[in-house]
């Protein structure tokens, strides 16, 4: 038994959303109160900085060995919030990983191939080749392109080579075929606009006219990747002169060079 001595106890309880004092007196203003608005733009930073955390644990550790644990303890947050954002937890940011790896690549070459005047073939190479290595420019890559994990998280500022990513990314392509078909749909849209952009070369005299589009796309394609595996494989130095000299080759395999020449 509870003995209370010279204390009288009120009961307080809540009632359709409003505090009740025992013998109906109400207390204090209706609920619900209003809640601050959530916007749009704070669902992506809060999106962009779970990506962010996971590609650091992911390059650090690879996909299978990156925990969950690991990766809402880099985004500085609560495991409910994260799960809130990725319900399937790794398997959605392992999907979200590769699509942020690849899907700047293939909008960028859409804009590309459908807008108005298209630049000359090689520096449209080489600005699609880098444009493929740095696609972290725009969210979570800090000022040399690694890619950091500091929306306010502890040990903010760790930052993670795009090159170590890359590697891990394609680990586990090779590891996962439902994820290599997904990526491979985003393989075929890159090589699609490129035969389109090859074409509006051609009609305008830039590309020699008896090539196959689909043909010179595979060889143009094939170049840009195999210069990615060369900045992962070999490192940076060099890098540049690789992409630029590969650019002036191309050009001259297809009449670009010839061509931009007759014009001047």
């Amino acid at each position: 038994m509870l003995v209370v001595v010279g204390i009288q106890v009120k009961t307080i309880v809540v009632v359709c959303g409003e505090v009740e004092r025992e013998g109906g007196a109400h207390i204090g203003a209706p609920y619900p109160v209003p809640m601050p608005r959530v916007t749009q733009s704070y669902r992506d930073r809060q999106t962009a900085r779970i990506v962010a955390a996971a590609e650091v644990c992911f390059a650090r550790r690879g996909f299978d060995g990156a925990s969950m644990d690991e990766i809402i303890a880099e985004a500085g947050m609560s495991s409910a919030t994260v799960y809130r954002y990725f319900p399937q937890g790794k398997e959605s940011l392992i999907r979200a990983v590769l699509g942020q790896a690849t899907d700047p690549v293939v909008e960028w070459m859409a804009r590309l191939s459908a807008g108005g005047e298209l630049p000359p073939f090689e520096s449209a190479f080489i600005d699609a080749v880098e444009q493929a290595w740095s696609y972290k420019a725009s969210v979570g890559a800090d000022s040399e392109g690694g890619v950091r994990a500091d929306a306010g998280a502890e040990g903010a500022g760790r930052t993670v080579a795009p090159a170590d990513l890359q590697a891990a990314i394609w680990a586990e392509l090779a590891r996962q075929p439902d994820l290599r078909a997904a990526n491979a749909e985003s393989y075929a849209r890159v090589r699609s606009e490129t035969a389109r952009i090859l074409g509006r070369w051609q009609a305008r005299g830039d590309v020699a006219g008896h090539l196959d589009p689909e043909a010179a796309a595979a060889v143009v394609h094939h170049a840009a990747m195999g210069l990615l595996v060369r900045r992962i494989v070999v490192g940076e130095p060099g890098w540049h002169d690789d992409v630029v000299a590969t650019a002036r080759a191309l050009a001259g395999m297809l009449g670009a060079e010839r061509a931009a020449r007759l014009s001047r």
